[in-house]
């Protein structure tokens, strides 16, 4: 059951509502009754007509996997990305649309973004010189999840952010050596089909969700900023987001301060609320402030693990334990294994699904 008014369906996440109409609108040209798919995540069309704000995650998930089932093809997500990459996305969008170059747009609105295809938690945006580097970290490996819906949810979220990019600088059509990295293999995919914007290479069987975007892409100005929208809109998301519930609005803080890792006080602060405030805010939505903050750190940690040479110790540094004996064993806790068997057996691990 939703855990709000406006919105249908199950799951503590939500999904704007705009997803979900376009989503029906691409299941219908994959040759499937619209009404069926529905019915299958256990939607009537009355709800959706009632046209609801948010759909809960579990559900929108559910539909996905309905239609992979149905109408099984790997390039499903690079055609919708096409799709997502048009809607509005908030605040965060506004911010992103009404900044100064694409860097800066693209760094401002990844930051806002609130989870909406279930794995924006996971998000993590690197420096590598003047390129920037959009991944996606792998999932916590105590939580059980479709890993057809997370390659699907993956590309659509970063294939979308490029096109999105490329239409709020007006270069739809311009060549540039962006890279995606996806995990799935090559076999039975077509380039063509898939319809990659110009001069995107694509890479398959990585270890991870990746997107790589080039200094020249990075560094365009974009159409026509408002200074006065941008700082609405900043204004806006600083503040509680009153579309998240409070654990979304904790995520956030963390995401926003990355890499930093921010203590309790530093979140209350960013949130406006007092420690016995958000406590008891988190507990009225099955979460702790600890553990919020735990799942943060195990997703940079996997992070740096598996894509640095950074040692255990400066691991343990940056996240903010006092030693390297207290991240190892916080690490055995959430994997069940020590940092540097996990790092051991994530590079041994052949590079595919």
């Amino acid at each position: 059951m939703g855990s709000r008014v406006d919105q249908i369906g199950e799951g503590r996440h939500t999904v704007a509502a705009e997803y979900l109409a376009v989503f029906l609108e691409f299941v219908a040209e994959c040759g499937l009754d619209a009404s069926s798919v529905l019915a299958s995540a256990g939607l009537s069309p009355e709800e959706v007509v009632q046209l609801p704000r948010f759909v809960g995650s579990k559900t929108y998930y559910r539909l996905i996997r309905s239609l992979l089932d149905q109408r099984p093809d790997p390039h499903h997500a690079y055609r919708f990305a096409r799709r997502a990459s048009e809607l509005r996305h908030g605040a965060a969008g506004m911010l992103a649309q009404n900044s100064q170059t694409l860097r800066e747009g693209l760094d401002l609105g990844l930051r806002y973004s609130r989870p909406q295809l279930g794995n924006s938690e996971r998000l993590v945006v690197r420096v590598e010189g003047k390129e920037m580097v959009v991944l996606i970290s792998p999932p916590d490996p105590n939580v059980e999840i479709d890993t057809s819906v997370d390659c699907f949810n993956s590309i659509v979220m970063l294939l979308g952010h490029e096109l999105r990019g490329r239409r709020m600088a007006g270069v739809e059509a311009t060549p540039f050596a962006n890279e995606l990295k996806v995990t799935h293999s090559g076999e039975g995919f077509s380039l063509d089909r898939a319809a990659l914007p110009p001069g995107m290479t694509l890479s398959f069987d990585a270890p991870h969700f990746e997107l790589v975007l080039c200094s020249d892409y990075l560094d365009l100005p974009l159409l026509s900023p408002s200074s006065e929208l941008r700082a609405i809109a900043l204004r806006q998301l600083e503040g509680a987001d009153l579309d998240a519930n409070i654990s979304d609005q904790v995520r956030g803080v963390f995401q926003s301060r990355e890499p930093d890792v921010p203590d309790l006080d530093e979140v209350c602060s960013a949130l406006h609320m007092s420690r016995a405030t958000l406590k008891r805010k988190l507990k009225a939505d099955g979460a702790t402030f600890q553990s919020l903050k735990d799942s943060f750190r195990l997703r940079r940690a996997t992070s740096l693990l598996g894509d640095t040479e950074a040692s255990v110790e400066e691991i343990a540094d940056e996240l903010g334990f006092s030693d390297t004996s207290g991240f190892t064993k916080a690490f055995r806790r959430w994997t069940g294994i020590a940092p540097r068997e996990w790092r051991l057996a994530h590079r041994a691990a052949p590079d595919s699904n």
